[in-house]
């Protein structure tokens, strides 16, 4: 529900947790907190047990005695008591219901405090944007913890999609952690948003590198950039206890910032800074903030939830990751701002921003590190290059090898290595074992976690699922994450599941490039060709000139739809010069000695999705000796012998 409510005697206020009775505040667990809640939205009508644990523990393994105490603890708050029941009435073999009407109040709930500037409550645009983003939290976590969901068909998930504001707002469990909001640029100029931007995200990225409670990713706490919403709200819908806001004032020479920390449960301020220096102090500016943050949380949360790192870094720290170089600096800046796009012509031409930055400063490891992903991505059919992976894999594992150089350990750098050895040498024990040390440096990148679990569950091992879910609660609206989810739902033959979950990933962005090519793909396989249709037609709109895939994905729906054969031939000519995910290639243009080609052009070109195949089953027209002759060359053979 989320509304403050009279129940009887009492008001519950569901997002503070708290139940006021005869001027006292009683503050009440989560799951009791949901019981009373889906009680309530029941409007007096009985709720069976089952219900019950369906909606508030989806998917987990719970006990009556679980229940049991959860009510138990509300008839407390509430003055009832089982025997008379004035309140919470127990139905015998069924369930409870509450026993007074629910009475919504009006909202007068105190503000956040902060004044620079106020984050009021939602209206309009805002508030129906806030719901989608609800709704979607809501559907992603049944998807992810499975039981009954009457809503997946075709029209419950168009309707779900398309009439969200029916839903009630249900949030992520809170647990210890924070969210870093978007820094608001108070420069006066549009042209600095890019660097307000920067700053939040240095800030957060920091904190992920120097403290152990987790830190929400930038394309999730980003999410909320320009909203108006209670903070408390979004701490909420992010699942953390404390979010850091702020604002940045770039004029001339200097930058002013101030940043303040929110209690998510009680809306207070608990810490603030104000912080003024020259431009060419900046670096430091961001290390003494994320470290203030860091003292500060200690003392909030207590050491047992935000163990110290062993010793906090000194004041030099951000002169490893970063550069003196304030141009240098600034050019990264921008280039990382294009290649977290998800638009192609953008992701590419952020290389040149990085060349710049390196240019000015050649010992810049963020900047060679970042140039790394940004060449490597492009191998990727998601990424809507036509660059063929082979072409740019060996200068991306240049780029990363230098930022090692510069900075042993740089965990971006070690973790993206690991990936692109593995797409293009085969080196498969080294890359799991580099990916491996990447998310252990840094557990709070999001994208790498829920890389290593992708690649785990590709190779059958143990605890992908809960890396995958993991890197989820990080970052909800990151299209990584959420497809490497929505393709362990297809490897559990839930195609419809993996659809609607990849159709979350266009909340954040519904253009991007990425979201539309995977959800057109998950769709075609549903047969739901006109939504695949529609997103093609999306991705064309940001999608470069030439875009095989895309072009394949219109041949398979015009065939599928009886319009018009596959061009096989034109398909076949076309491979050998550009990308075309070989998960694409129609299988009824192909042949025993098709399939070989297809192969053997995919490892000549290093095809990244020809990891799947290649930890999968045999495909059915491969003859046997020519299977194993893929699987030695590209070293499967002999790493799945030793583990």
């Amino acid at each position: 529900m989320g509304t403050d409510f009279r129940l009887g005697n009492c008001v519950v206020r569901p997002l503070r947790r708290v139940v006021e009775r005869d001027g006292v505040s009683v503050h009440l667990k989560p799951k009791s907190m949901s019981v009373l809640e889906h009680l309530a939205a029941s409007g007096g009508a009985p709720v069976s047990r089952n219900e019950l644990f369906d909606s508030v523990w989806p998917g987990g393994e719970v006990s009556d005695d679980t229940l049991t105490k959860c009510i138990a603890e509300l008839r407390k708050a509430l003055g009832d008591s089982a025997r008379e029941s004035q309140v919470i009435e127990t139905i015998p073999k069924l369930g409870f219901r509450l026993v007074p009407p629910v009475e919504p109040l009006a909202d007068d709930r105190p503000s956040t405090g902060t004044t620079e500037p106020p984050r009021g409550k939602w209206g309009g645009v805002q508030s129906a944007r806030m719901l989608l983003v609800v709704a979607v939290l809501v559907m992603v976590t049944s998807l992810i913890f499975p039981g009954p969901r009457l809503w997946l068909t075709e029209t419950g998930i168009t309707g779900l999609l398309s009439t969200v504001t029916a839903l009630s707002p249900r949030q992520l469990e809170p647990t210890p952690g924070i969210a870093v909001l978007p820094f608001i640029n108070l420069s006066g100029d549009p042209d600095n948003e890019y660097f307000s931007d920067g700053m939040s995200t240095e800030v957060l990225s920091t904190l992920g590198r120097i403290t152990s409670l987790p830190v929400i990713a930038r394309s999730s706490s980003f999410q909320f950039k320009s909203q108006s919403g209670d903070i408390r709200e979004i701490g909420r819908l992010l699942g953390v206890t404390h979010i850091l806001e702020g604002s940045v004032r770039k004029i001339n020479n200097s930058i002013r910032m101030t940043v303040h920390l929110i209690d998510v449960d009680t809306g207070a301020m608990v810490w603030s800074g104000a912080y003024q220096r020259e431009l060419t102090d900046v670096f430091a500016l961001q290390t003494e903030i994320a470290e203030d943050i860091v003292r500060n949380i200690e003392v909030i949360l207590g050491n047992a939830k935000a163990p110290a790192p062993a010793g906090l870094p000194p004041v030099d720290y951000m002169s490893l990751r970063n550069t003196t170089n304030l141009q240098a600096y600034d050019l990264y800046l921008k280039g990382l701002q294009m290649y977290t796009s998800d638009r192609p012509a953008l992701i590419e031409q952020s290389v040149g921003y990085f060349d710049r930055a390196i240019a000015l400063d050649n010992d810049y490891a963020d900047a060679w590190a970042a140039k790394g992903f940004a060449l490597g991505v492009q191998g990727w059919a998601g990424s809507g290059s036509s660059r063929i992976p082979a072409s740019v894999y060996p200068d991306a594992i240049a780029a990363f090898e230098r930022a090692l150089a510069i900075e042993p350990g740089h965990a971006f750098a070690t973790g993206w290595l690991g990936v692109t050895l593995m797409e293009n040498d085969f080196k498969w024990e080294e890359g799991m074992r580099l990916l491996e040390a990447s998310v252990a440096r840094n557990p709070n990148d999001a994208v790498l976690v829920s890389i290593y679990g992708f690649y785990m569950d590709l190779m059958h091992m143990e605890g992908a699922e809960e890396l995958l879910n993991r890197a989820y609660r990080l970052d909800p609206f990151n299209v990584e994450t959420i497809m490497n989810l929505a393709v362990r739902l297809s490897h559990e033959g839930r195609l419809l599941d993996a659809a609607v979950m990849m159709e979350t990933a266009l909340i954040q962005d519904p253009q991007g490039y990425a979201a539309n090519y995977y959800s057109a793909l998950f769709n075609i396989g549903l047969g739901r060709l006109d939504a695949a249709q529609k997103h093609i037609g999306k991705a064309r709109l940001v999608a470069n000139e030439v875009d095989l895939n895309l072009d394949v994905l219109e041949w398979l729906l015009a065939s599928l739809r009886g319009e018009a054969p596959l061009p096989c031939e034109t398909i076949w000519r076309r491979m050998q010069t550009e990308h075309l995910s070989i998960a694409l290639h129609p299988n009824e243009c192909s042949s025993e000695k098709n399939v070989v080609e297809v192969f053997d052009l995919a490892i000549r070109d290093r095809y990244p999705e020809l990891r799947s195949a290649l930890f999968g089953p045999k495909p059915p027209l491969m003859p046997e000796s020519e299977w194993q002759r893929i699987r030695q060359i590209t070293g499967v053979a002999q790493f799945q012998s030793t583990r």
